[in-house]
């Protein structure tokens, strides 16, 4: 089984999202007796979604938004997605006034599900601009991502691809 993680990360926060359910999605498939092949890219490296099983998309999201590597590879690859499972994802600290439920792929029918995680917000890696608008936004300096949330979430996962394997 052939399994795609990718992931768009402006501070690298989302990517080791990524890194972690894809470590817990590889153990997960193997203590069912399944051998994956995981490969975890970032979404511009991502050439096409052809060829894999299953897709897990996550992104950061930056004024209420995905950012562009994901939207993109969303866009281009759209028909190729609703051939096969997919998992979004969305993380950081969202600012009072975003409403999750707004992002646009969080409803989306072809997805199996869409799982909010917390972000990590260190402003000592922020642009000048980021920090004023983080200042701004009062949002909260911290690492708000749970592993066992990530840990659940990608427990979840492999139950719905082992099943899937199983037909």
């Amino acid at each position: 089984m052939r399994i795609l993680i990718a992931t768009a990360s402006k501070h690298g926060s989302t990517a080791e999202i990524g890194e972690q359910l894809g470590r817990a999605i590889t153990s997960g498939l193997r203590a069912r007796g399944i051998e994956p092949q995981v490969e975890v890219k970032k979404a511009h490296d991502v050439i096409t979604v052809e060829g894999y099983d299953a897709v897990v998309l996550g992104s950061a999201i930056y004024l209420g938004k995905w950012l562009k590597d994901a939207t993109r590879l969303v866009d281009r690859d759209l028909d190729a997605l609703q051939k096969r499972p997919v998992w979004l994802f969305s993380s950081g600290p969202i600012t009072p006034g975003d409403n999750a439920d707004n992002l646009k792929w969080i409803n989306t029918p072809w997805a199996v599900e869409h799982h909010m995680f917390g972000g990590k917000l260190d402003r000592s890696v922020l642009s000048f601009a980021e920090r004023i608008a983080t200042s701004a936004a009062k949002a909260t300096e911290g690492d708000f991502r749970s592993p066992d949330d990530i840990a659940a979430w990608a427990e979840s996962i492999c139950t719905t691809l082992a099943a899937r394997s199983d037909r």
